[in-house]
């Protein structure tokens, strides 16, 4: 997804084969100045959700809501250090010099 100029919404399909074709567009500096996000799956966990890289590239958010993990005694909050221990790793390699996590509830 690329959020563009308009502020509405450009959307692409693909599978996890093109992933080198999605990230080239997600990065392409063309796409510097707009928010982009893909939506990430962990198959073996069965969980997922949105990983969504803001404008400059400085921040970024990731929203579980795919088949959200949650803490088995209350349910009612996603269990944030389990994606914490799954995402951190791999954006460290990516620059990530610190994190903040909070539950959104509605």
């Amino acid at each position: 997804m690329v959020n563009d100029e308009d502020d509405s919404y450009a959307w692409y399909d693909s599978t996890p084969e093109h992933i080198d074709e999605a990230l080239a567009v997600l990065d392409s500096t063309a796409n510097l100045p707009y928010t982009v996000a893909l939506n990430v799956y962990h198959a073996e966990a069965q969980t997922g959700g949105m990983l969504m890289f803001h404008a400059g590239r400085t921040d970024v958010s990731f929203i579980p809501g795919i088949d959200r993990r949650s803490i088995p005694s209350a349910p009612e909050f996603t269990d944030l250090a389990w994606y914490l221990g799954i995402l951190v790793p791999a954006l460290i390699t990516a620059g990530l010099r610190g994190y903040e996590a909070h539950e959104v509830r509605h």
